[in-house]
């Protein structure tokens, strides 16, 4: 018997990297509307859903209004970690430069169980990128078909203010984990037995001399 998987909840970095796709802005509210009513930021978002509701927001300004108050939450939280690792460092590792997460078709983050049946979200940060990548194919290589990965450095953004990340695709991982490498070419060795090309002939002939 095959066990359901267990639903992931919504994360506020799986909102905002969904809601930077090509969404529309009322069904994208309506589908989020239970998270963003029910959890932490609730008391933030109640008020923007409210006015949508009542007509007083459009669903683009609503939806533009909602992410940035998530954005905000986010970066305090953020502030936050970062203010404690300063007050207490020997508390805190360092963090790594590089951070690769999985993601399913809905933009949360996945898990797996590990072998002492705990559970443990697949996002680990790395001090090189090419670390991360093999990281990444291989939990994509072990995971679902909607399965994707994303690498991003934790304090180099691009020219539109979003973290340099890679996104690597679960079909791109697989061709890699399954590439066999080349191996060596080697010259067989000459079998034994082989007859020259020419032949030398030994007869037992015998010479006899006249005595006389």
């Amino acid at each position: 018997m095959i066990e359901a998987k267990k639903s992931r909840n919504m994360t506020e970095r799986g909102f905002l990297h969904k809601a930077s796709g090509k969404v529309s802005a009322d069904a994208f509210l309506a589908t989020h509307k239970a998270w963003l009513e029910t959890g932490e930021l609730a008391e933030f978002t109640a008020p923007i859903l409210r006015a949508f509701d009542e007509k007083e927001l459009m669903p683009t300004p609503a939806l533009h209004a909602i992410t940035q108050v998530v954005f905000d939450y986010m970066m305090e939280k953020e502030n936050t970690k970062a203010e404690n690792a300063l007050l207490n460092p020997k508390a805190s590792a360092k963090p790594k430069p590089w951070i690769a997460t999985i993601y399913n078709a809905k933009g949360e983050i996945q898990s797996r169980t590990k072998e002492d049946g705990t559970e443990e979200d697949l996002q680990k940060g790395f001090d090189i990128s090419s670390d991360a990548d093999r990281w990444t194919d291989r939990r994509l290589f072990d995971g679902s078909s909607d399965w994707y990965g994303v690498v991003s450095h934790t304090t180099i953004i691009n020219r539109h203010g979003d973290p340099l990340s890679t996104t690597i695709m679960r079909d791109d991982s697989i061709a890699r984990i399954l590439k066999q490498p080349k191996g060596a070419v080697c010259k067989p060795k000459p079998t034994g037995g082989g007859k020259l090309s020419f032949g030398v002939k030994v007869t037992n002939d015998r010479a006899v001399f006249s005595k006389g």
